[in-house]
């Protein structure tokens, strides 16, 4: 019982903690695409990570991240280099 605790507390952080990850790339990507003459905000930068921690952690959205998730590993497998270079696998949602 105490293993399987351990274990959903364990996936829960680490599929939240992959959600800070996806949003800090989501800001980065934004950024230097659509926003190169303004500063970089770090204050922005950690707002966008929690937004992520957000979504990943919500349950009702669950399948949007999931489904985001998928398409991100199809497109590293597959190699697909113009799809990496697009807003679509680099926003959060």
């Amino acid at each position: 019982m105490k293993i399987r605790y351990l274990l959903a507390i364990t996936s829960y952080t680490s599929w939240s903690g992959l959600g800070f990850i996806r949003g800090i790339n989501s800001y980065n990507y934004n950024h230097n695409k659509y926003r190169k003459e303004e500063d970089f905000i770090y204050l922005n930068l950690i707002i966008n990570g929690i937004f992520g921690i957000i979504i990943y952690a919500n349950p009702l959205l669950l399948p949007f991240s999931i489904y985001k998730e998928i398409y991100k590993l199809e497109v590293d497998l597959r190699k697909l280099e113009n799809e990496k270079n697009s807003r679509f696998y680099n926003d959060l949602i």
